[in-house]
């Protein structure tokens, strides 16, 4: 029996077997592309793209995205096409948005969906081999398709990683690479909302924030060459983001979690005229308006990967912080 995962990316979620692993990848959250692979062919594509329409042309849509499998398609393969296919009947299924199915078949088959829901249409395709029994893990697919709309957190995966992120950061940009994960995310004042639910029920006030989310591996050779420090991983971190925390002033709390060494550090921007004495002029610098900086780090050590989740803004980075760490799973 298959091992199945939850997979986001771009406030789009669904249900894949776990050996399905991202092998392609363009575009931003409005519009963009992706594919999963297992280790024998491409299994998933998922296409997605802004709309100002209410009621869009999906045929339309449809008829541009045969278009293209003919194009990509190996020339001198016979192609068959099916639409308005019905592979689930479920009212709730269609329940806030409008769907079309498909099919097409060449030497390879696939099943796919075409969703258009608030703003976005998006196109999910499942593809098997011709003799291959893959309606069970089709169906299961495609039942578990959600849009999050109206989510308050994005989730976004890839290689292992899967994150939740409030809903206000935008991915900026990212790094998806055998050693090392990167997700750069922004929230621009005019999408925040004034608070953030948190974890553990605490809210975050928060404006102009950025947010990042690292992992490296092996967590062996990045501390290998402070192995003699007294503490190895808060020693590599202060190397490895010298320049990132030049200009603030920390508090730095450690604890062991399930045999993993966890660091949180907070931080705050320091100015010249702090260790100066108080004169009534310094009354006009507010220290709210103070950029903060947050980071929370761990070692896995059953995964042997390192984990470095970073905020910078005007209030509480270390909310976000503790809110997106507590949604990773490390192993």
């Amino acid at each position: 029996m298959e091992d199945w995962t939850v997979f986001g990316w771009a406030g789009t979620q669904l249900e894949v077997p776990k050996e399905w692993e991202l092998s392609g990848l363009s575009g931003d959250e409005k519009t963009g592309y992706l594919r999963l692979d297992d280790a024998e062919m491409p299994r998933l594509e998922l296409k997605w793209a802004h709309t100002r329409k209410k009621k869009p042309d999906l045929h339309a849509t449809l008829d541009e995205y045969f278009k293209l499998i003919r194009k990509n398609y190996k020339k001198g393969k016979e192609l068959s096409f099916r639409r308005n296919v019905t592979l689930i009947k479920e009212p709730e299924f269609f329940k806030g948005r409008t769907i079309i199915g498909f099919s097409w078949k060449g030497s390879v088959r696939a099943n796919g969906l075409i969703l258009h829901a608030g703003k976005r249409i998006t196109i999910v395709q499942v593809m098997g081999r011709l003799k291959e029994n893959w309606r069970p893990t089709v169906l299961r697919i495609f039942r578990s398709i959600s849009t999050q709309n109206s989510a308050q957190n994005t989730l976004w995966s890839a290689y292992g990683l899967a994150l939740a992120v409030p809903s206000e950061y935008k991915l900026e940009r990212q790094k998806l690479l055998s050693g090392y994960l990167l997700f750069a995310f922004v929230a621009k004042r005019s999408r925040l909302r004034h608070v953030i639910p948190a974890a553990k029920g605490v809210p975050i006030l928060a404006e102009r924030q950025r947010l990042s989310v690292e992992r490296y591996g092996p967590a062996e050779v990045m501390l290998g060459d402070f192995k003699t420090e007294p503490n190895p991983l808060e020693a590599w971190f202060r190397a490895k983001y010298a320049k990132a925390i030049r200009g603030y002033g920390f508090e730095v709390t450690s604890h062991t979690e399930a045999d993993d060494e966890q660091l949180t550090l907070i931080g705050q921007q320091t100015r010249l005229y702090d260790s100066m004495p108080f004169s009534p002029v310094l009354a006009l610098d507010k220290v709210s308006k103070r950029a903060t900086l947050a980071f929370h780090l761990w070692r896995c050590h059953h995964s042997n990967r390192i984990y470095v989740i970073q905020s910078v803004g005007d209030v509480d980075a270390e909310g976000t912080v503790q809110q997106v760490a507590a949604s990773i799973r490390c192993h």
